[in-house]
């Protein structure tokens, strides 16, 4: 198994949109209403967002490839939520393909953007996890991140707040 972790291109947005379309569909079913989780994630308004993304360099986006395929993503950036302190930084989304769901590539890719995060003298990092996403939590959880007891309401779903210090 060949397995490659790397910074984002323009040339990456359709992969990238795939991943994030499809794999939100699969981890939100049951937590996102099907019209919402069709429209907001489909492959084609997620492409666009990595366009837009990746034109404008924020958030920082790497893809990740098992065996030449595009299996997954990590992006990170200022936090979107109110925490404007410089020593923080927020994991925007981490997302797999649901074929390798189980198969170490989130870790991997995880581990990789807390490596690139620590090499900006960065110490604080959150992220925000559906409460219902108990597969994300779990990992969030095993690899270090605490939920702090914040929360927010977003088009009706509940996200928690985790923080790694």
């Amino acid at each position: 198994m060949s397995r490659l972790i790397r910074y984002a291109n323009l040339n990456d947005a359709e992969a990238l949109g795939k991943i994030h379309s499809e794999s939100s569909q699969a981890g939100f079913k049951g937590i996102i209403p099907d019209d919402t989780l069709y429209d907001v994630f489909s492959l084609e308004r997620r492409t666009n967002r990595f366009i837009n993304e990746l034109s404008i360099g924020e958030p920082k986006t790497a893809i990740a490839f098992e065996n030449d395929q595009p299996a997954g993503l990590i992006s990170f950036g200022k936090c979107r939520y109110g925490n404007n302190d410089n020593s923080w930084i927020e994991i925007w989304r981490v997302y797999l393909i649901r074929e390798f769901w189980g198969s170490g590539v989130a870790k991997d890719l995880i581990e990789w953007g807390i490596n690139e995060i620590e090499k900006e003298n960065i110490e604080n990092i959150e992220l925000w996890a559906l409460e219902e996403n108990m597969r994300a939590r779990s990992f969030y959880e095993k690899i270090g991140f605490k939920h702090d007891n914040t929360f927010q309401i977003v088009d009706s779903v509940k996200e928690l707040h985790y923080v790694k210090r």
